[in-house]
């Protein structure tokens, strides 16, 4: 009976354990008065790793303490949750004093216990600097795109939207930041049902040194309502990068507008007449 009883009990933890994997993180407030200045402090509970978890409220702790300080330690240090995933947080400060406003951005990787940044989920160099319009600095993530400040203290007032950066996007982590539904050349002749404003990617066998390429059309629905984001091309690590060396392409879609469409995928050399020697063609639902 006790090993019936032990069974079910790990049983139980795991079945917990799974249950919370997914859920968003719970942050708590914790108030911190002084003389003359009182603090909202951001608390993060209910973490998978404690040490982890630890090492994000101490920054936290550290960010709030910094604005107050900016703040001229009067009047109030407030906070806003404008990003809320598993295992990611991003959190706006505020410190006001009179009709002055001091903001600072946290963004924090609770499997690491550290701040998380641009380089952790998109690509840098020449490409993004051109999505970007120049570099970016005091960004700060939201649930549709990046906020960015035009400098320490400023508003974080510019906005892109995540759709615009996903040419850039770093495939193995955007899946922890973004609901991108994954389809492989296993989806012909089937139906994806999603919601207006969901994104999808292809992941596709290439190899653009023979000349072909994985070419689209869509038909059907509302005239731009289902989208082309982006593509990347991708070279496995184990495999050196020498001209010729097959990969894998990324196509990304944005579902606009609510609708039925027919998207056609065809690997083939787009100055030949013939047909693709490869398809993937399937019905998108925008509901």
């Amino acid at each position: 009976m006790k090993k019936i009883a032990g069974v079910l009990a790990v049983a139980s933890l795991l079945f917990c354990q799974s249950v919370f994997a997914d859920q968003p993180t719970t942050v708590l407030t914790e108030l911190k008065g002084g003389k003359r200045v009182t603090v909202e402090l951001p608390v993060i509970d209910g973490a998978n790793d404690e040490v982890f978890q630890q090492s994000a409220n101490h920054l936290l702790d550290n960010a709030a303490d910094d604005v107050a300080n900016k703040a001229g330690r009067q009047g109030r240090v407030s906070y806003e949750v404008t990003l809320n995933r598993p295992s990611l947080v991003s959190i706006l400060l505020k410190g006001s004093n009179g009709g002055k406003t001091y903001y600072r951005a946290v963004n924090v990787d609770l499997t690491s216990g550290r701040e998380f940044t641009l380089d952790d989920f998109f690509f840098g160099g020449e490409e993004r600097e051109k999505l970007l319009g120049g570099k970016i600095e005091n960004v700060l993530f939201t649930e549709d795109g990046i906020a960015v400040s035009s400098k320490k203290g400023a508003p974080y007032e510019q906005k892109i939207s995540y759709e615009t950066l996903l040419p850039v996007a770093r495939i193995g982590e955007i899946g922890r930041l973004l609901t991108v539904w994954k389809l492989t050349e296993n989806s012909h002749g089937k139906i994806l049902n999603v919601k207006q404003g969901d994104l999808f990617a292809f992941k596709l066998n290439a190899n653009p040194s023979t000349g072909f390429q994985w070419l689209h059309t869509i038909n059907g629905g509302a005239e731009n309502g289902l989208l082309k984001t982006g593509s990347s091309f991708m070279i496995q690590h184990t495999q050196q990068a020498q001209v010729g060396t097959p990969g894998t392409e990324f196509q990304f879609y944005a579902a606009k507008v609510p609708g039925t469409y027919q998207l056609n995928l065809s690997y083939q050399r787009p100055w030949e007449k013939n047909k693709g020697i490869r398809e993937c063609n399937v019905t998108v639902v925008v509901k």
